[in-house]
């Protein structure tokens, strides 16, 4: 319908000014006067007048050399799809080449400070009022963004891809929404640490598609769950995926040209996007300003990882996948490498749930002697078949690319000291009477290799230890469950880019059990004040003391994990989130 709309006012404009007697008018102001203004030339000279550029606009002429060329990347994902609304688009294996497409209301860097993006933002003094005023932003069509086009999408992602009530809850519930012109306004119950977020991440699902897409690939509403609190229907069992190219239309950076799904997924700039240059000046990684500096960006699918490393080094990837034992060769022939920003880290976790009170690591003493006792760079250097250059020591649950939660808390509190005779005198003053600490792990992989380090670092100190060597699958129920007679296991865990407190496994004790006064108090204070604030980041200090104190858990740090790239490239990419809209190749 505004489709059609704006056909007729464009014909009645068309006939007015034909009226006047002209094709036309005699004098006009600029319909954007942030755009290109003349300014008056000097008396007397032939000089031609000069423009002010907006910032988007000089942004692009300062960076005019980094234009052009085709990129090709390896895509490792498995099934991708082309409808960010589906409930399988959030893994970033399955929807990368989507973060070029569609965008969000708004967006986030990777300090978890938000920006505008599709619209602008306030929130209300209590942090419960959320009103986001839509922007004069256009899908890659052309066409403006309505409101239409945000109430339709909101609705169908809802629909289409929270179908568990878990996601629900953590997010959505007790929130309410209207629209008010060119306003969408959220209202939640209470602060939600978790709302801003989601609608927010480059990654997540609620991204602005048309009006007409939606309702073109419009679920069985009938199937999903209608919550007249939210007037929103949650979790269609029965869906209607986008599977025509043509439909996928946004308002990011480059367009879709052609999809092989099962090959290869081809874009290109979109001429019409809209460079966001204003207010996003401090903004790193994916909420700095989208330049698109590559005429194409083609998504290789390819899963194995032998022909990946081979297509790196034979120059068929410019950014691609190259296998720890080739990395000096890599090297040799000219690639860079650099860090892809893992979230995965190895620790040892403690099980202390209530009904595991007479075990030896209740007693916060023999805890320290652990912690005492490791080496975690010879635990993780296990896992790592020796290569030192994979080893990344970090105690921190969240990811150092977050510059607004760094500490240095644990490193000054006895991580990886090593020390055998400080264990000693830990379990001393346990009364540790050499009672068998069961530790938990499973026959194969990086679990058992550490398990297998850290072993006869705890023997050496004096402990007893019994190893629990289960299968793989025994293994990951085990682990969850308090009950099944371990008091210490070795795994990895994920870390959080933008706030530890958004990732469950360290703030609800899933991992270890672990509650405390001090805990207790310090997350709280983190689900209640806004990400990388004063008040959230003296909290999470306040929660690392309680680690140093109470040792719920010692993470050992990650293996590096690289991405390799061809010599000519520029990878602008900021923390684990892959966008290649920065990327550029030197000419």
């Amino acid at each position: 319908m505004k489709r059609t709309i704006a056909l007729i006012l464009a014909l009645v404009m068309t006939m007015a000014l034909v009226a006047c007697g002209g094709d036309k008018p005699t004098s006009s102001t600029p319909s954007n006067p942030t755009t290109s203004t003349p300014s008056t030339s000097t008396p007397g000279t032939d000089k031609p007048a000069e423009t002010t550029l907006t910032k988007a606009e000089q942004l692009k002429k300062d960076n005019a050399d980094k234009y052009g060329g085709d990129m090709i990347s390896v895509f490792t994902g498995v099934s991708p799809t082309m409808d960010m609304h589906s409930s399988n688009s959030g893994s970033l294996y399955v929807n990368r080449f989507a973060l070029h497409i569609w965008e969000h209301l708004l967006t986030q860097d990777t300090n978890g400070k938000v920006y505008p993006c599709i619209m602008d933002y306030e929130i209300s003094a209590d942090g419960c009022t959320y009103t986001l005023t839509l922007l004069d932003r256009h899908f890659s069509t052309g066409e403006k963004i309505e409101m239409e086009d945000i109430e339709a999408s909101l609705r169908r992602f809802a629909a289409m891809c929270y179908t568990t009530q878990s996601g629900y809850d953590k997010t959505w519930k007790g929130t309410t929404w209207k629209i008010e012109g060119d306003k969408l306004i959220f209202q939640t119950e209470s602060y939600n640490i978790n709302f801003l977020p989601v609608i927010s991440s480059v990654s997540g699902s609620f991204v602005i598609m048309p009006k007409e897409i939606c309702e073109k690939w419009a679920p069985d509403w009938s199937t999903g769950t209608y919550d007249p609190a939210t007037d929103l229907t949650w979790g269609c069992t029965t869906v209607k995926e986008i599977n025509d190219e043509k439909d996928c239309i946004g308002s990011g950076p480059y367009v879709l040209k052609s999809w092989r799904g099962d090959t290869e997924i081809v874009l290109e700039r979109n001429e019409n996007y809209e460079i966001i240059a204003e207010g996003n000046e401090d903004a790193i990684g994916p909420a700095a300003p989208r330049m698109a500096y590559f005429d194409t960006i083609t998504f290789s699918v390819n899963t194995d990882t032998a022909s990946q490393t081979a297509g790196t080094l034979a120059g068929d990837y410019h950014r691609g996948a190259v296998q720890s034992d080739m990395w000096d060769t890599a090297l040799a022939m000219g690639l860079k490498k650099w860090d892809a920003g893992t979230s995965w880290t190895h620790g040892i976790f403690f099980n202390l749930h209530e009904t595991n009170t007479d075990s030896p690591v209740a007693n916060v003493n023999v805890r320290k002697a652990i912690r005492a006792a490791v080496d975690a760079n010879a635990a993780l250097l296990a896992v790592a078949g020796g290569r030192q250059d994979r080893v990344v020591l970090d105690p921190y649950s969240v990811m150092k690319s977050n510059a607004a939660y760094a500490s240095n808390k644990m490193e000054e509190n006895e991580y990886n000291i090593h020390d055998v005779a400080k264990a000693k005198e830990y379990l001393a003053a346990a009364n540790y009477n050499g009672e068998p600490i069961v530790y938990l792990t499973h026959a194969s992989g990086n679990f058992y290799k550490a398990a297998m380090a850290v072993v006869p670092m705890l023997e050496a100190a004096g402990m007893k230890i019994e190893l629990l060597v289960v299968d793989n699958g025994s293994h990951t129920a085990m682990r969850k469950d308090p009950a099944t007679g371990h008091d210490i296991g070795c795994w990895e865990v994920q870390k959080n880019e933008t706030n530890p407190v958004l990732h469950s496994t360290f703030v609800t004790g899933t991992q270890g059990w672990w509650s405390s006064p001090a805990k207790d108090a310090a997350i709280a204070v983190m689900k209640t004040t806004p990400t990388g604030s004063a008040e959230s980041v003296a909290a999470y200090n306040d929660y690392l003391q309680a680690v140093v104190d109470e040792v719920p858990y010692i993470l050992f740090g990650h293996l590096v994990g690289y991405s390799w790239c061809s010599g000519d490239y520029v990878s602008a990419m900021v923390g684990q989130t892959n966008y290649y809209w920065n990327d550029y190749f030197v000419k």
